[in-house]
């Protein structure tokens, strides 16, 4: 390899598997796994040196160099104060090019926190946040402040030790880290969180605080409280601004008069041979769940998937002149479906957006999303009206309320409900008021309408659930 050789690790998504990485030390390595991947810029994979198993990194741009001595810093600050993290085994380049290597211990069957906190059920999920503020203690004590919070950049081992990983997102000082300083960051880590863990138990700071000597108060989880707060909702904008750009995660291009976003794991190929059958209207096969002027919804098969696809039709000509200056209404679905991840109420994935376009101007739109497996709310209850599910669905509705977002249209058949999960549709009206004034009143206004949807013995037991006031 020499070097005015560009290598497909070096800036493609499409990286072919198995590939071998030679080191400026003589040594090759064998990686057969990608674990993550930012073209140009950052590469980690799982690699054989010899019959080790190790974790690379490898650094690429010009800034490659700065960055690893960076995340190496970090690694050792770790280290030195025994804080539990994959051993850096190695500093080394790539042979005849300018990119900076980082070798690390591979812990093998490690899951990411979060996918352990997902799988976990309650009385599992409180030992692990008490695991995790563990750790973010004696990181704080030690100096280390990640400047962006992810729950990925923790690895539980099949052994159950939580790691610290991702050197390279730390701030490392010689001073433990401040109160203030400290606040914002686990403002950032209950950020990820449904807001409900941070209010779910008494002294849910208390492995936090005793690590760090310091007293509990009520002023401090409401600081805390706050801060995640701000951060959840800032995550959830850049969450919904991230379907609109080409990134690792979504797909934005033009198609003959249309525009398409979509997630990358939607094959192209697909979605374009669908469109191309369809003209994007229901097929001979595909079951019509909602026929209708302004809307039309039908289940089809995109691939090899079942999928929904709803139109947003143009009723007239004075709708369609005003919908070609306007956002379009499968457009708000697909940044609130989006924003929803944000906040832990569940929705039907969305797997593309698709608008008519002529020059700026929009014509018709179309919202793609998984199917939502299980009955309407007004059914689901009537059949099962056990207090768990009742507890469940109303969680769904007081979530709405208290991370500030307005459903529109909370009637019980826009809440799909199985055993095991309750999930929300019908997102165009979504939206978050600017002012606590116009929160409140909406927000009023939805569980009001919530409340619509039941009668006797039923409506009473929702309007204890929602807290009562809104008959």
């Amino acid at each position: 390899m020499t070097d005015t050789q560009q290598q497909d690790w070096e800036y493609s998504r499409e990286i072919a598997l198995p590939f071998e990485l030679p080191l400026e030390d003589g040594r090759s390595l064998h990686c057969e796994e990608i674990l993550r991947l930012l073209p140009g810029r950052r590469l980690v994979c799982r690699a054989r040196d010899g019959h080790a198993q190790v974790l690379v990194k490898l650094f690429l741009g010009e800034n490659s160099a700065r960055e690893a001595q960076a995340d190496a810093k970090a690694v050792r600050a770790m280290m030195d104060a025994g804080i539990a993290t994959p051993i850096l085994r190695g500093e080394t380049s790539v042979r005849t090019k300018p990119h900076s290597v980082l070798l690390f211990d591979f812990i093998s069957g490690a899951r990411s926190f979060r996918q352990a906190w997902t799988a976990a059920p309650a009385p599992q999920q409180e030992a692990l946040l008490d695991k995790l503020l563990c750790l973010v203690a004696a990181q704080h004590q030690a100096g280390l402040r990640q400047r962006d919070f992810h729950l990925n950049n923790f690895l539980l081992a099949p052994d159950g030790t939580l790691n610290a990983i991702d050197g390279g997102d730390f701030v490392v000082t010689s001073t433990p880290i401040g109160r203030r300083a400290a606040i914002a960051n686990l403002g950032f880590l209950f950020g990820h969180l449904p807001r409900r863990v941070l209010h779910a138990r008494a002294q849910v700071l208390r492995p936090y605080l005793e690590a760090r000597g310091w007293e509990e108060s009520a002023s401090l989880l409401a600081r805390v409280s706050a801060a995640a707060d701000a951060f959840r909702q800032r995550r959830a904008r850049r969450i919904a601004r991230k379907g609109y750009r080409n990134c690792s995660e979504f797909l934005v291009r033009r198609k003959t008069g249309l525009r398409i976003c979509q997630r990358r794991e939607l094959p192209r190929q697909d979605l374009d041979a669908w469109v191309t059958a369809t003209g994007l209207a229901p097929a001979d096969g595909d079951t019509v769940l909602k026929p209708g002027n302004s809307q039309t919804v039908w289940r089809t098969r995109l691939g090899d998937a079942e999928v929904v696809v709803k139109r947003y039709n143009l009723k007239n000509w004075l709708q369609a002149l005003r919908r070609a200056f306007t956002r379009s209404r499968a457009s708000r679905s697909w940044e609130n479906a989006h924003q929803l991840r944000a906040y832990h109420i569940a929705t039907p994935r969305p797997l593309a957006m698709i608008e008519e376009r002529w020059g700026p101007l929009r014509r018709r739109a179309w919202l793609i999303t998984d199917v939502a497996r299980g009955a309407g709310a007004n059914r689901y209850i009537v059949e099962h009206p056990e207090d768990g599910n009742l507890q469940r669905l109303a969680a769904t509705v007081m979530a709405f309320g208290e991370n500030g977002l307005v459903h529109g249209d909370m009637k019980a058949t826009n809440f799909i409900m199985s055993e095991d999960r309750v999930e929300v549709i019908d997102l165009d009206s979504m939206r978050r008021p600017l002012t606590a004034p116009a929160r409140r009143a909406r927000i009023h206004r939805d569980r009001r309408r919530f409340l619509q949807n039941w009668k006797g013995e039923l409506r009473q037991r929702f309007q204890r659930l929602l807290g009562g006031g809104f008959g």
